[in-house]
């Protein structure tokens, strides 16, 4: 008898607690992943001032200076405008080293051996002078990191795309050139220590290509940024300002000399190869209004 009272017991123990179990919820369901969080993004205005640098150029690195005018529509999504000015370029390496190479002057037969000058291979690239254009950007992640366990910093990840406008500032070889325009043989003495071409088309003036990136903001507090930035285009471009196809112009002479058949290197608009051209940004993000509130 004990046995069996001792049976229902333990059963119904086990009944009252799987129904308690049962209507148990988890008191976290439906709430937010992050409570107090601040708000850095929702509605507001953000205004990037920086400084860019190319890498991995062929010839030169620009240098940048410009800013950034975003709208932040959540805390994720959001549009915005950039423009930026390189005041200057630096030659490569690499430049430096096609010049090492090179002579100090023209040949006096570059018919024979059209190998230009040191300075006229400097003179013949183009240098990005302006890059423009709107975008689009989705902010997925945020976080919070620490500075030797003492100094914490809020920050978050961001990507974007749109469209670049790129202004080139053309090269020029027309002072080092004999054009088959002109009225005197390439094989003349008068144009010795001048390589025959025809530029009918220079190296510069806007492009038009896709640009994406990605980018990181440190915030120093509710309405102030550190914000590095890797830019990314995809232009065309004849960096070297030299034919790079191999088509050729050609012009037949009659004259006192005799008859004679000679070809001009071409360079125009088919010479430009689609390219990619990279940027690291450098800046400081102000955001207005300057208030920032905190999630529930």
């Amino acid at each position: 008898m004990k046995r069996i009272i001792g049976f229902l017991l333990l059963f119904n123990i086990l009944t009252v607690t799987t129904a308690n179990a049962a209507d148990r919820t988890d008191p976290l369901k439906d709430e937010p992943a992050v409570r107090k969080r601040i708000l850095y993004l929702n509605e507001r205005l953000e205004v990037t001032p920086s400084l860019g640098v190319s890498f991995l150029q062929d010839y030169k690195h620009s240098f940048l200076i410009g800013a950034k005018v975003e709208y932040h529509l959540n805390e994720y999504f959001s549009f915005g405008f950039s423009a930026h000015y390189s005041p200057f370029a630096m030659s490569t390496g690499l430049t430096d080293e096609i010049k090492s190479t090179l002579p100090d002057q023209l040949e006096a037969n570059t018919y024979i051996n059209p190998t230009p000058s040191k300075k006229a291979m400097e003179d013949a690239l183009d240098t990005l002078r302006m890059v423009i254009g709107p975008h689009i950007a989705y902010t997925p992640a945020f976080g919070k990191m620490g500075l030797f366990s003492t100094l914490f910093f809020n920050f978050d990840l961001y990507f974007y795309a749109g469209v670049a406008f790129v202004n080139l500032e053309a090269g020029s070889l027309k002072k080092y050139t004999n054009p088959s325009t002109d009225n005197t043989r390439p094989d003349d003495p008068s144009n010795q220590h001048k390589l025959h071409m025809d530029i009918e088309e220079e190296n510069g003036g806007w492009r038009i290509g896709p640009q994406a990136g990605f980018g990181l903001r440190v915030y120093l507090n509710r309405w102030i940024a550190v914000n590095v930035e890797f830019r990314w285009m995809y232009i065309k471009r004849n960096q070297a300002g030299f034919d790079a196809n191999g088509d050729r112009n050609y012009r037949t002479f009659t004259d006192l000399s005799g008859d004679a058949t000679f070809e001009y290197i071409k360079v125009d608009g088919k010479d430009q190869m689609w390219e990619n051209t990279m940027f690291f940004h450098f800046g400081a993000s102000f955001f207005f209004k300057q208030y920032a509130p905190r999630s529930e």
